[in-house]
């Protein structure tokens, strides 16, 4: 969206509680994140007239004035969503109603832009839908991850959906194929957590004493030759949690280029894995505003399923 002068717009309900950056987002959809927290800290953007930082949660009623941004300039080329994916995720919608948007995300699309990413999950949908007045991420599944992933079509829902995982009272499962034979049933693992320092690759986990609480419940669905298909449960929420924990039982999850085994991932390319088998399969979290408890399973992709197809015949 370009503008042509400043103007002034007065925060609603339907907004209220939502951070400053992702509030300016969804007005200037057409614009480099790089060039809305440019606006942030050059004062362009003023709340009540006042600087505010990026953190910020606006207010019913708060004036936020909105600069004449374009994005449009030579270091900072703003990057048409290309039809064709916006039609691909289109077709992973499995639920939709005027409150949610639930997709079974592909692996290899992130669910939001930065890191190399010039579009993600939110920017596509934002793109496709750009009469759609509000439309923010619930959660967050990683890149290489498929599966379930829910987008929120209203204030309120987002904060019942953000309010439930706080609470507990949702679920969350994951399936995924692991290296070896893990003999467990019902198994609780309980390592806390820590970011790596100086990681040259980015975002990296491991088990610290010192880290956050951790707590994953990994059960067996089928064991093949020389892997196991395991599912997940976790009860936090931590960064990379299922695929730490996958990692310090000594069966780390296959194509997992980050925590997995080299030497795995090379022998499972070879068996037509290209991607890190991670998949949601399956979310429960409590709509409080409407007195509903929603549920979604997102069906394994079918690379997937054909893998599983080989490994049972010994492969």
């Amino acid at each position: 969206m370009t503008v042509s002068k400043a103007k002034l717009v007065e925060v609603d309900e339907g907004h209220a509680g939502q951070r400053i950056d992702n509030f300016l987002l969804a007005h200037f959809t057409k614009v480099p994140k790089s060039r809305i927290y440019r606006a942030l800290r050059s004062g362009e953007v003023r709340v009540n007239k006042g600087r505010v930082k990026p953190i910020y949660r606006v207010k019913v009623g708060d004036m936020v004035r909105l600069p004449p941004i374009s994005g449009e300039t030579s270091n900072d080329k703003v990057r048409t969503v290309p039809s064709e994916l916006i039609d691909r995720l289109e077709k992973q919608i499995v639920y939709e109603s005027e409150h949610l948007l639930v997709i079974n995300k592909p692996a290899g699309i992130a669910v939001h832009s930065g890191s190399g990413d010039y579009w993600g999950v939110i920017e596509v949908f934002r793109a496709g839908r750009e009469h759609q007045p509000f439309l923010e991420l619930a959660h967050r599944i990683d890149k290489e991850t498929s599966g379930c992933l829910v987008l929120a079509k209203t204030r309120r829902a987002l904060l019942d959906i953000q309010d439930s995982m706080q609470a507990k009272d949702s679920a969350k499962e994951y399936v995924f194929l692991t290296q070896g034979d893990w003999k467990v049933k019902n198994y609780t693992v309980e390592h806390a957590l820590e970011k790596q320092a100086n990681n040259s690759v980015g975002s990296k986990m491991t088990g610290s004493e010192s880290g956050k609480e951790a707590i994953t419940i990994f059960t067996t669905k089928e064991r093949y030759k020389k892997h196991t298909l395991m599912s997940a449960s976790i009860l936090t929420g931590r960064t990379h949690q299922i695929r730490v924990h996958a990692q310090l039982e000594q069966h780390p999850i296959a194509g997992d280029k980050r925590y997995g085994d080299f030497e795995y991932n090379r022998a499972m390319q070879k068996l037509g894995l290209q991607r890190m088998f991670l998949h949601a399969a399956y979310l429960k979290f409590h709509l409080s505003s409407l007195s509903q408890t929603m549920e979604f399973r997102a069906p394994l992709p079918e690379e997937l399923k054909n893998l599983c197809k080989r490994l049972r015949k010994g492969e």
